[in-house]
């Protein structure tokens, strides 16, 4: 059984498809998915959908890029929907450097501090959004060390997986990890502990290499799974097996549908 640990069944490309996307993953192998918000409404979405669907559980949060415009009520609201039993962690949150026009650094890192608070306060785990944002997320991460993350869709280089791991975090890989210009992530992603790994589709985005430029969705994670099993020499089988007891380790949801 795979677990996707990232997805956006709450996406308006495939929200209104859930219920047979959900059935091609389980086809494909496919036990659990994880899904996704990045905004009010879609961790909202997130929700529902994990409480309609077996195997679905939500995380909810606000994105770096919501730090523009994010208000007290959409902190109090994460945290209301956050306090739900099918929700499995705060997130997606994070730094996100590559469009500054966006929102500010400064804002950015007063949005993610507030939903780690959130975390640290309901006992659950981070899924960071981490793009081209340096080292800048260890200070936060040392504020909340109960806090454990998921370095999502990890792209970052040595330096912050080192520091990553080192605070106790899992690190998850997409799609682009079967890219063909991705030979440094994929060096990098065999040096990561077998118990710390997770996989994921960020799905409707990164769709794997052998269905790029279509819609991406959790039945393409076997790629992934593929190409991850290779670049730390086990099998598939395996790398599933220990992927989906990790997830079970740090999305609690998990623990008791499986």
């Amino acid at each position: 059984m795979i677990v996707d640990s990232h997805a956006h069944l709450n996406h308006e490309d495939l929200l209104g498809e859930a219920d047979a996307v959900l059935e091609r993953a389980r086809a494909a192998g496919v036990g659990a998915v994880v899904v996704v918000g990045y905004d009010v409404p879609s961790s909202r979405q997130a929700v529902e959908l994990a409480e309609r669907l077996p195997n679905v559980v939500a995380v909810v949060g606000l994105h770096p890029y919501e730090a523009g415009r994010a208000t007290d009520d959409d902190i109090r609201a994460i945290f209301e929907l956050a306090r739900s039993t099918r929700v499995a962690a705060i997130g997606e949150i994070g730094l996100d450097y590559h469009g500054d026009e966006f929102a500010p650094k400064a804002l950015q890192l007063s949005l993610a501090r507030r939903q780690m608070a959130i975390a640290d306060e309901l006992g659950l785990p981070a899924v960071l959004h981490l793009r081209e944002s340096g080292l800048d997320i260890l200070p936060l991460l040392d504020a909340y060390p109960g806090v454990r993350a998921v370095c999502h869709c990890f792209d970052g280089g040595e330096a912050l997986m080192t520091e990553a791991l080192a605070r106790g975090a899992f690190i998850s890989f997409a799609g682009n990890l079967t890219f063909k210009r991705n030979e440094t992530l994929r060096s990098l992603s065999g040096r990561v502990p077998l118990g710390r790994l997770l996989v994921e589709t960020d799905s409707p985005y990164l769709a794997p290499q052998g269905h790029r430029g279509r819609r991406n969705e959790p039945a393409f994670i076997v790629e992934t799974v593929a190409t991850l099993a290779a670049t730390q020499g086990v099998s598939a089988e395996d790398l599933a097996l220990a992927t989906s007891r990790n997830a079970r380790e740090i999305f609690r949801p998990l623990r008791s549908d499986f």
